[in-house]
Order: structure tokens, then C-alpha cells, then sequence
């Protein structure tokens, strides 16, 4: 089985991509990537087989609305696409699994060319904010036509796919549920919220919430940990901008930014509870899932992914995306309430159990498995 992406970056589909391979237990994965990078090397400390087939940089790093070199990206993309065919036989590949829109494109056109099974896993809301209408147009034909099975990872993702010859397989992300959770180490009461630097996830709404909570009476010991950073290109003035704000609401001193770390389960652990933000819906919400199988109750935005994974007031907090007024008080009530936090994250541990790696790789290798026949 053939797992493609154009990227290498620790980004939440390639961070499930190692997970998936590493625990598939009825296939043989091996991973061909569009360009070098830390992936590799994770993929290789868990035994995984890696290929690279370098996507031209025009290609790899085309973002929404740009048209200048499209003939060249073309070419390039074409001949990208007779090497990739060409690898996949010589592989022996049985089923291409490509795991990002780009690698949709030419993935699925390289499996058409070579005559094996195409499935698309989509891990992101096809014509969000911010992409541009032609390349959600060129998304949508390429999953109607070119994959044999569609996998989406939330229903919200499954509804932005537009028409398709089948409906979409919803499989959320996996997480590994240990048998107890890890109990908090001392120190000071700590909210945590994890992920890319990026706008649209919320650092900043998180940021000004906290120094709300702080005001209306959250203990001035209380502190944020913020754990992730900018992975591509604008997202490094974002976070420059977030330690100005930090400085400008009062709190840099109880803000910790912990950049990119690789034991996030780690980072979380540390944490009392733990915040999801982001303003626009996520198309599953990883770290949602994750908090909730370490046993920490997490607030988590009311749209997209999250939504679907977390019941108000049952397993979890959902709060207005975007809302600081309501983020801060959920914060508040939770770092007063030990009862809640309790309940929640009890029944957080007993709800993510749906998720659990295991599980969610049966029946991804179901779905590849059902394509060879």
C-alpha cells in the first residue's frame, strides 16, 4: 500500500500517516512523500519504509489563488506523475493512498495511469475560508472521478466534498487511550492548547481570554501553555505577533511558549485542562481527541470536527468559535470546579474509546483491503 503526501512537515495528516503505518498489522505501507523533511525521520524510528519523490517547489508550494507558471506547474506536475507511475509498479503497489490535495491530483492520476486502486483520505474542509474557488473546483472533480473510495475524517469534511460516484467513509483520527491516565505533576493550575501557529487556530482568541479569566477572577498563579509553532510561510509574523500581544494584555510572565515539541502527550499531560480555538470549523480536531484519552477535560470551539467528537457538558466544553467572553468563562468555571473537571474527563476517557488507534486502522485497512477486490 502506497500512503502519498506532498509534504514532509509534522502536519496533523502526516502525523497521522506515521501513526496509521506504524500500526497496520494486515497491509504492507510504504510511504512516498513530495519533498525531505522531518517526517522521515519519524517514519524511520518506527520502521516504516519511506520513498521521496521530489514535487517540483512551483508545485509543492502553489497556494490558493496564484496562476503565475500554471503552465509550468503543469508540466511539472504531469511529469511528476509518469514518475510516480512508474514507481508504483516497480513497487508493486496494490493500493494508492494519498493523504493531501495536491498528492489527490497527481496521486490518483498516477494510480489511474498505472491501473491500481486509488483511495483519498480527506483530511481537510474542501473551499474553506481562504481557498480559492478553482482550486475547490479542481478538488471536487478530482475526488468524484479518480479515487475508487473516499474516506473523510469528520462529517463535516464529508459534506464539503461535493457530489461523489460513493458516499464517503467517515473515519475520525485515531488516538492511543492508555489504561489510566497520566496523573498531574504538580506545579501551578495550567491550561494547554496545542498546534501549528496559524491565525485561524486561535492562539490569540486563547490569549485574550486568558488575561479575561485572570480579571474576573481566575488565580493569578494560573498559567498558559502554548505548544506548537509556524510551520509555513506567513504563519512566522503570527507568531512574533502573538508574544506582542501576550506583552501588550499583561501576561507574558504566565505564558510559556513551548514551540514544536515531539512528546506532545508530554505537554498535555502537564496540562489541567486543555483549549481548542480555533475561529473557523476544524475538520476533526486531533488534539481534541488526544486531551480526552490522557483524561484532561478540554473546551474546544462549537463548529466542524470537535463538535461532532465532544457533547456539551457531557465529555467536554463547547464554546462559541471566536468568543473570548465565553472562552474565558468556561476557563474560569473549570480551573474552580474540580467536580466538573473530573466528571469531564472521566467521561471524556469513555467517549474517545471510538477513537482508539486500534480500531480506527481496522477500519481504514478494511477500506483498503476492500479496494484491491
Amino acid at each position: 500500500m502506497a500512503f502519498l503526501s506532498h509534504s514532509a512537515a509534522l502536519s496533523g495528516a502526516e502525523l497521522l500517516v506515521s501513526r496509521v503505518t506504524a500500526a497496520c498489522t494486515r497491509t504492507t505501507p510504504v510511504v512516498v512523500l513530495g519533498e525531505h523533511g522531518p517526517l522521515e525521520q519519524v517514519l524511520a524510528g518506527a520502521g516504516v519504509r519511506c520513498e521521496v519523490l521530489p514535487l517540483d517547489a512551483s508545485v509543492r508550494d502553489h497556494t490558493v489563488g496564484t496562476t503565475t507558471g500554471a503552465a509550468g506547474k503543469v508540466r511539472s506536475t504531469v511529469r511528476t506523475t509518469r514518475a510516480l507511475t512508474e514507481l508504483l509498479r516497480a513497487m508493486g503497489t496494490r493500493v494508492v493512498y494519498t493523504h493531501s490535495a495536491k498528492a489527490h491530483v497527481y496521486g490518483g492520476l498516477a494510480g489511474r495511469m498505472a491501473g491500481i486502486p486509488v483511495v483519498a483520505h480527506v483530511h481537510d474542509i474542501v473551499g474553506t475560508s481562504g481557498s480559492s474557488r478553482g482550486n475547490a473546483a479542481l478538488l471536487h472533480t478530482t475526488l468524484r472521478f479518480l479515487p475508487h473510495a473516499v474516506i473523510a475524517n469528520s462529517r463535516t469534511t464529508a459534506r464539503s466534498l461535493g457530489r461523489l460516484r460513493h458516499p464517503a467513509a467517515v473515519i475520525g483520527c485515531p488516538a492511543t487511550v492508555p489504561s489510566t491516565a497520566p496523573p498531574r505533576r504538580g506545579g501551578p493550575f495550567t491550561f494547554g492548547m496545542v498546534g501549528r501557529l496559524t491565525p485561524w487556530k486561535g492562539q490569540d482568541v486563547v490569549l485574550r481570554a486568558f488575561a479575561a479569566a485572570r480579571t474576573a477572577g481566575l488565580d493569578q498563579s494560573t498559567r498558559l501553555r502554548l505548544v506548537g509553532a509556524p510551520l509555513f510561510g506567513d504563519d512566522d509574523l503570527f507568531g512574533r505577533e502573538l508574544r506582542v500581544l501576550a506583552q501588550e494584555l499583561g501576561i507574558a510572565g504566565h505564558v510559556d511558549f513551548r514551540g514544536h515539541r515531539s512528546d506532545v502527550e508530554t505537554e498535555m499531560a502537564a496540562c489541567d485542562v486543555v483549549v481548542h480555538a480555533s475561529t473557523r470549523p476544524e475538520p476533526f480536531g486531533q488534539v481534541v481527541v488526544e486531551a480526552m484519552a490522557l483524561g484532561r477535560p478540554v473546551i474546544a470551539a462549537d463548529a466542524g470536527g470537535p463538535a461532532e467528537v465532544i457533547t456539551d457538558g457531557h465529555d467536554g466544553l463547547l464554546v462559541t468559535p471566536g468568543d473570548v467572553d465565553a472562552l474565558a468563562s468556561a476557563m474560569v468555571r473549570l480551573a474552580t470546579d474540580r467536580e466538573a473537571r473530573g466528571r469531564l474527563a472521566e467521561n471524556g476517557r469513555r467517549s474517545v474509546t471510538r477513537y482508539d488507534l486500534t480500531h480506527v486502522v481496522g477500519q481504514i485497512e478494511d477500506i483498503l483491503l476492500a479496494a484491491t477486490r
